[in-house]
């Protein structure tokens, strides 16, 4: 888009470098020449100057719009991304379930109290009466369960990409935990990307057809007023011919119109 800007801005001045008029009506005995800086006069004009910001306008619109069309696509394909990973995890997360109640049943088993060694009834008989009274039960234990261990895969975390580490209690599935609802989802986006891919192509090719065309018809316009500025000047300067000041290479008596040419563009209603 930025080279079609530099192509279409430079446009202007080189169209018009071939700009020439020839007055029939117009027969000076002393058949004299005149001449424009044409560069000039389009770098002073004020409608050229106004012609090329409404141009720069529209092409501002046009990158919005692809923009807004690529920002779209960019969101489709980081989604796309989630699914894909939420479907690897959903492959493992039976097994990664199955790990988490084994670990969880080996922790409780491991935090309950082991039972006493029992005493025979003819070693109590031979215990003193001060030891031989029944001693106290033991209190219920009120330890809690140990922790998980870590470093078990899937247990403390689940890889995401550009977000390290997300707790697996946090984890949220998009669509489902079920593959099959991941795979249906994720050809539905594929779909989905495909179309916007497409539409974004048709839509930078017609954005440039347009701006030609727009270009195209300020040119036009531009080179219309200054036909009839120049014609004009002309008859009232008495000159035959007008060329641009870059076509001259040798002559006497050259008028150069660049001056009056600027101030009659610049009249109103021309």
């Amino acid at each position: 888009m930025k080279k079609l800007l530099l192509l279409l801005l430079t446009a202007l001045p080189l169209r018009a470098a071939a700009l020439e008029l020839s007055l029939e009506e117009n027969r000076g005995e002393s058949g004299t020449i005149g001449y424009v800086d044409i560069d000039r006069v389009f770098k002073e004009y004020s409608g050229t100057t106004g012609a090329r910001e409404e141009f720069i306008s529209e092409i501002k619109k046009k990158e919005d719009s692809v923009n807004a069309r690529k920002t779209a696509i960019f969101t489709l394909k980081a989604e796309l991304a989630k699914l894909r990973q939420e479907r690897e995890f959903a492959l493992t997360l039976p097994s990664l379930l199955e790990t988490r109640k084994s670990v969880a049943a080996a922790a409780r088993a491991a935090a309950q109290p082991q039972p006493a060694p029992e005493t025979s009834t003819a070693a109590a008989a031979e215990l003193p009466l001060s030891t031989a009274a029944p001693a106290a039960l033991p209190e219920a234990s009120t330890a809690e369960p140990a922790a998980l261990p870590s470093g078990l895969p899937g247990l403390d975390g689940i890889d995401m990409p550009g977000v390290n580490k997300v707790p697996v209690n946090l984890f949220k599935f998009s669509v489902s935990t079920s593959v099959p609802e991941i795979d249906s989802a994720i050809a539905r986006k594929e779909e989905d990307l495909k179309a916007k891919e497409e539409e974004l192509r048709l839509f930078q090719r017609m954005a440039e057809r347009e701006l030609l065309e727009y270009e195209s018809r300020k040119t036009e316009i531009l080179l219309g007023r200054i036909y009839v500025a120049l014609k004009e000047l002309a008859v009232k300067e008495e000159v035959s011919v007008i060329v641009d000041k870059r076509n001259i290479l040798f002559g006497h008596n050259a008028v150069d119109l660049t001056g009056k040419l600027l101030k009659k563009l610049e009249e109103p209603g021309l």
